[in-house]
């Protein structure tokens, strides 16, 4: 049961569905961070449960007959496996994010780390046994068409379309609670920014609530932007398309990150590192950047191509703004100097 199939072929119906679903989380963000966890608490059942029913009782029902060849793609075995890798880690993508909102949780320091880990092992054991129980409910020719692959499986245990029906609502919940914890990490990543004077003052400015209300509205209306440029065109092509860019803006940090990694590990060999922990966290760094780099190459051509101008696109904003901020700071000690001179 695809989006076409529940809402019709109507791309402008679609569309006011996808923007209902980006300004209801935008909105509880506007009501402050308590409003934001509450939401994110319920969809997170919502959707949780229902996948992990999938991910066990599905596996009971599993017909061998229904699995595909294993690389049905046409190309290498190493080609696709590399970009089937580039989509997947689309799916996992922001499992560092709840560093980033540290600020807005109780206790982060136990809370955080606790969060990522065990929230991380919990989806990949769901996502890996619910694949596993789709490829075996629903037939690969019908698997290949599908657009809501776990709807059909659940249709294939229930025997009818209700269960579908049921998994599309609980989509819908699990978009909302996702754009609800998005929302809020897109308002806070240029919060700090502009706090630490590289991006527009208006980006620092908190409202009632605790959330700096003038990012969220910027993410909301970039959203809205996309989702009309997506139903513009092909809907199905454009997900594609951004899902591989995100994937490769998103690799970017993580390889950076690891470079950082190495160079502190090289530059604090005898003073900070222990040598016992040398080699495994050299190893560890090694091994992410290499990881990050095949990732990166799993995007593609066109997803790096198009990446890389989004990333030199910022280049200006930001040279503008530290220019700026150098300038006042060095205005200030001239400023000083002055009167220390003339006192």
């Amino acid at each position: 049961m695809s989006s076409y199939q529940c809402l019709g072929d109507n791309r402008v119906v679609l569309a006011a569905v996808a923007l209902a679903a980006l300004w209801l989380p935008a909105a509880a963000n506007f009501a402050g961070t308590r409003w934001v966890g509450a939401v994110q608490i319920v969809s997170t059942v919502l959707k949780f449960v229902p996948l992990l029913l999938v991910a066990t009782i599905g596996l009971f029902f599993i017909d061998t007959d229904n699995h595909g060849p294993f690389n049905a793609s046409g190309e290498s075995v190493p080609g696709a496996v590399a970009a089937a890798a580039a989509l997947l880690l689309y799916s996992f993508l922001g499992v560092e994010s709840a560093a980033v909102s540290a600020g807005e949780v109780k206790d982060p320091e136990r809370n955080v780390g606790r969060a990522s880990v065990l929230g991380t092992l919990a989806s990949a054991l769901v996502y890996i046994l619910g694949t596993v129980a789709v490829f075996g409910l629903v037939p690969h020719k019908e698997l290949v068409e599908s657009g809501a692959p776990f709807a059909d499986a659940v249709n294939s245990i229930a025997g009818g379309t209700w269960g579908g029906t049921v998994i599309a609502c609980v989509a819908v919940a699990s978009i909302v609670g996702c754009l609800n914890g998005w929302i809020l990490l897109s308002a806070q990543m240029p919060y700090a920014a502009a706090r630490d004077g590289l991006f527009p003052k208006r980006f620092a400015q908190v409202g009632k609530g605790g959330v700096p209300g003038f990012g969220v509205l910027a993410t909301a209306v970039l959203g809205t932007l996309l989702i009309v440029v997506n139903y513009a065109d092909d809907p199905d092509t454009a997900f594609r398309v951004l899902v591989l860019i995100t994937t490769f803006t998103g690799c970017v940090p993580y390889l950076l990150s690891a470079a950082a990694q190495l160079y502190w590990l090289a530059r604090g060999t005898r003073e900070r590192v222990r040598p016992a922990g040398l080699v495994r966290d050299l190893l560890v760094a090694g091994l992410s950047f290499a990881f990050s780099f095949w990732l990166i190459a799993g995007a593609g051509y066109a997803a790096v191509y198009q990446g890389v101008l989004f990333l030199f696109a910022g280049i200006p904003v930001y040279v503008w703004l530290r220019g700026r901020q150098e300038g006042a700071e060095g205005t200030g000690t001239d400023a000083e100097a002055q009167v220390e001179a003339a006192a």
